[in-house]
């Protein structure tokens, strides 16, 4: 029972502020495609997803039905449109910080390193044991 409710709260927000909520857009990507297939025939579903999402516009008379399918429109979700953290017009500008850290000498203190008899056999092949 408590899974259950963790899969749905993850679920419902996931679903609300996140894209995936385009996915529940894709019963409309299939129904336009087949509008497109009584149309024309011969056009394959790769066809028709160059014809709708490549940088080209296209010309085909149903703009308000191509704005339904999934990833064509950007709409704000909840989390965007209500942070608190900027208000609505701080214009936020990032820059790369750069630090030059001048050269150091790195000393080696082989003084550490163990004299143990078993530090060298474990690069050694494992062995095979016989049982009998």
């Amino acid at each position: 029972m408590k899974r259950a409710l963790h899969i749905l709260l993850l679920s419902l927000y996931l679903l609300s502020s996140t894209e995936l909520q385009e996915l529940a857009k894709l019963p409309v990507l299939f129904q336009h495609y087949f509008e497109h297939k009584n149309l024309d025939s011969n056009i394959t579903f790769f066809a028709y997803l160059e014809h709708h999402y490549n940088d080209i516009p296209h010309t085909d008379n149903d703009e308000a039905r191509d704005n339904q399918l999934p990833f064509k429109t950007h709409g704000l979700s909840a989390t965007n449109a209500l942070s608190p953290a900027l208000p609505p017009s701080f214009g936020l500008s990032l820059k790369k910080v750069y630090q030059i850290l001048p050269k150091q000498k790195i000393l080696i203190n082989n003084d550490h390193v163990p004299n143990s008899a078993y530090a060298g056999k474990i690069w050694q092949p494992p062995k095979s044991v016989i049982l009998s």
